[in-house]
C-alpha cells in the first residue's frame, strides 16, 4: 500500500470516526441509553489512564476518580453543543483532566484542613515549621527557574508534566519533530536542575 492509500484510508477512517461521533452524541441527547452506553465504553480507556497518573489516584483513589471522570464525560455528552465533532476526543481528555484535578485540589484542601496540628513536645514544632517552609521556597525557586527557560522549553514541561501530553502529542500540537521535543525537554531539566539544586 502506497503513502497515497494510506493517507487516504486514515482521513476515511478519521471521517467515518467524525460520522459515527456525531450519530452517537446526537441519539445520547435525544434519550438512546445505548448510543450513551456505547460512548462510555470507546471513552473507558481515556478515563483509566488518566486515574493511571499517580497525582490522580493517590489523591482521589482510582475507583472514586473513575466514577468522576464517568459522570463528568456524561454530562459533556448530554450537554455537547455539536461545535467539533471532529476534536471531540481532545475536548473530552482535557475536560476530564481538568475534573479531576479539581477534584483533586479540593481532596487536598480537605485533608489540609482536616489534618490537625500535632500535639506534642515543643521540639517537633520547629520541623514542621522547616518543612512548610522549604516546600515554599521550593515552590518559589521552581517558579524562577521556569522563567529562565525558553518559551519552547516551558511548553514542553508544562504540556509533559502538567497536561499529560507525552512527547508524540507535543510534537504534533507544537508541529515540531519528536526529537525536537525530546532536545527541548532534556535543556529544559538541565536549567533547571542547575537553577533549583
Amino acid at each position: 500500500m502506497n503513502d497515497n492509500n494510506c493517507t487516504t484510508k486514515h482521513w476515511t477512517d478519521y471521517n467515518e470516526q467524525e460520522k459515527l461521533t456525531r450519530q452517537l452524541i446526537t441519539a445520547a441527547q435525544n434519550g438512546d441509553r445505548t448510543a450513551l452506553e456505547r460512548l462510555c465504553i470507546f471513552y473507558e480507556p481515556l478515563f483509566k489512564k488518566e486515574m493511571r497518573r499517580e497525582i490522580f489516584y493517590n489523591s482521589i483513589g482510582y475507583e472514586e476518580g473513575l466514577s468522576l471522570a464517568r459522570l463528568k464525560f456524561i454530562e459533556l455528552v448530554l450537554n455537547y453543543n455539536g461545535a467539533d465533532f471532529s476534536h471531540f476526543a481532545g475536548y473530552v481528555r482535557c475536560r476530564i483532566h481538568f475534573a479531576l484535578y479539581d477534584e483533586m485540589k479540593k481532596a487536598w484542601n480537605r485533608e489540609n484542613n482536616e489534618t490537625a496540628i500535632p500535639v506534642g513536645d515543643d521540639s517537633d514544632t520547629p520541623a514542621l515549621a522547616d518543612d512548610m517552609i522549604e516546600r515554599e521556597e521550593l515552590a518559589i525557586l521552581l517558579k524562577l527557574a521556569l522563567k529562565k527557560l525558553t518559551e519552547k522549553q516551558r511548553n514542553t514541561i508544562k504540556a509533559l508534566y502538567f497536561d499529560g501530553y507525552n512527547g508524540k502529542e507535543i510534537a504534533a500540537k507544537e508541529k515540531i519533530t519528536p526529537a525536537m521535543v525530546s532536545k527541548n525537554h532534556k535543556q529544559a531539566l538541565k536549567i533547571l536542575r542547575g537553577n533549583i539544586a
